[in-house]
């Protein structure tokens, strides 16, 4: 439930107590009211008649006495007028007074005897009604008889009833109203920008810094949405900072990975210098050989076959070197790990078999595709084939496989998926359980002319493809690197 439809029901619950509270209380006084007027009126009836029984003689007069009872009960409110003589036992009543009148008899004596007024509420014959009693003196101030006035209720009740319907019909629109204009208070200061605050929070959750929510006003609630409209502000400011520092740090880690790779370029630089400077050998002998043949057209032709073959294949290495040292933004592609291992091996050739290493390969046919960067990912490879080619100085075996494991990515608890997993074994020298622990720090290196940044910039590439590297090793038995890449999904 919402909290301004709370806060209506809370203050209208309120309201509806507090003026029913109102209403009860003002029909008692209502109804206190009607009850003194009427006996009022009853009092103001029986002092009229008790002056003009007072003056007559009850006994020589009693036919004046039955007119004025008479003319009393034709006042529609009076019930009956009962008139009593003690000393002759003498009974007066109105005409229309039927039933038993002895209760009231016993009333008018009581009055005598106590020479006090008596004042009941009761019921003669079915009606209800309200009996006024007080004595009679004669002259020198004796009780000689009494009156009893019994006035109808009915008139009382009726004009009691009129009063609560006037007071119910008051409340109801007293409440009604009241309760109309706190709905539409809770609505317009409460509600509405309550309401307000809370899209703007959830579009702020979905991302829109640019969420404003207007603050108008000088309450509360306009001083949250002003400190909501500041906080997106700041998290505006703070979300074009991150992104600033996160340009930079990935500008660092790109000049980070070009300076590996030329620092691994630089542990290449003497294989390839001899790589390099073969053909060139090859190509100046063939051409000083055609010189002197120029006679033997056959042999000249084919010298010249083998110097267009080494320039080629010069050019093939200067193009590959070129390409790998090139600086570019990552690109984001279906990738074959076949292909890319293949030529990483193309890459390390001379150093293969200058290191007198054997190769064997187990890649699995049909090998899913992987997204990511060509160029990173050949960096990665080359620089664990290379470190594998390293570790084995007498020569050894480097075993290359890849296939795919269905499996939970690295510390994160979430659900399976296909990985493509690169093993890259070699039989070399081994490590050492601290070393296994530190070579993914920075500057940590176990090579003499080592940076200490090659697995480092390898563990990021991964990571940002996504990935992880596992490292298994025995000192003495070689090592192990597995590279998890999560498989293409798309369309190729």
């Amino acid at each position: 439930m919402r909290l301004g439809t709370k806060l209506t029901l809370y203050l209208s619950l309120i309201i509806i107590v507090v003026l029913s509270g109102y209403g009860y209380f003002h029909i008692l006084s209502r109804r206190d009211i009607l009850i003194r007027k009427m006996k009022v009126e009853v009092r103001s009836m029986g002092r009229t008649l008790k002056v003009s029984l007072e003056k007559i003689s009850l006994v020589r007069e009693m036919e004046y006495v039955q007119d004025l009872i008479d003319a009393v009960e034709e006042y529609e409110k009076t019930l009956g007028v009962i008139v009593y003589h003690q000393g002759r036992n003498l009974i007066f009543r109105s005409h229309s007074l039927e039933g038993e009148i002895e209760p009231y008899l016993d009333l008018i004596k009581r009055s005598i005897r106590e020479d006090l007024p008596y004042e009941e509420f009761g019921r003669h014959q079915k009606v209800s009604v309200f009996s006024y009693t007080f004595p009679l003196k004669d002259g020198r101030g004796r009780n000689i008889g009494g009156v009893s006035i019994l006035q109808r209720t009915s008139f009382l009740e009726e004009d009691i009833r009129k009063a609560k319907w006037s007071i119910f019909i008051t409340i109801f629109v007293l409440i009604g109203g009241t309760v109309g204009l706190v709905l539409l208070g809770t609505r317009r200061w409460i509600s509405i920008p309550i309401s307000k605050l809370v899209a703007g929070i959830e579009n702020l959750a979905k991302g829109d810094l640019d969420t404003r929510i207007d603050s108008g006003g000088g309450d509360e609630l306009s001083e949250l949405a002003r400190a909501f409209n500041r906080m997106a502000s700041d998290l505006k400011d703070a979300q074009e900072r991150i992104i600033q520092e996160a340009d930079a740090k990935l500008e660092l880690e790109r000049s980070l990975r070009q300076s590996e790779k030329l620092a691994t370029i630089g542990q290449l630089a003497s294989g390839l210098a001899h790589e390099i400077g073969t053909p060139l050998n090859i190509i100046g002998g063939r051409a000083e050989l055609a010189k002197k043949r120029l006679g033997d057209k056959e042999e000249a032709y084919r010298s010249l076959e083998i110097i267009g073959e080494q320039a080629e294949r010069i050019t093939k290495i200067i193009q590959q070197l070129l390409g790998f040292i090139r600086k570019k933004k990552p690109e984001q592609i279906p990738l074959d790990i076949r292909a890319v291992l293949e030529k990483t091996l193309d890459f390390l050739d001379h150093q293969i078999h200058k290191q007198r290493v054997k190769v064997t390969k187990a890649v699995r046919e049909g090998l899913p595709f992987v997204q990511g960067d060509s160029d990173q990912l050949q960096q990665v490879f080359l620089n664990l084939i290379l470190n594998a080619i390293q570790s084995m100085p007498g020569g050894g075996v480097l075993r290359l496989s890849a296939s795919t494991k269905e499996i939970s990515k690295k510390d994160v608890e979430d659900g399976k998926r296909q990985y493509v997993e690169v093993c890259i074994e070699d039989t070399g020298l081994g490590m050492e359980k601290e070393v296994i622990q530190n070579i993914f720090n920075p500057f940590f290196t176990t090579k003499d002319t080592g940076t200490g940044l090659g697995l480092m910039v390898s563990q990021g590439i991964v990571q940002d493809h996504e990935g992880w590297i596992d490292v298994e090793s025995q000192l003495g038995k070689g090592s192990v690197f597995k590279v998890y890449l999560p498989c293409y999904e798309g369309e190729r």
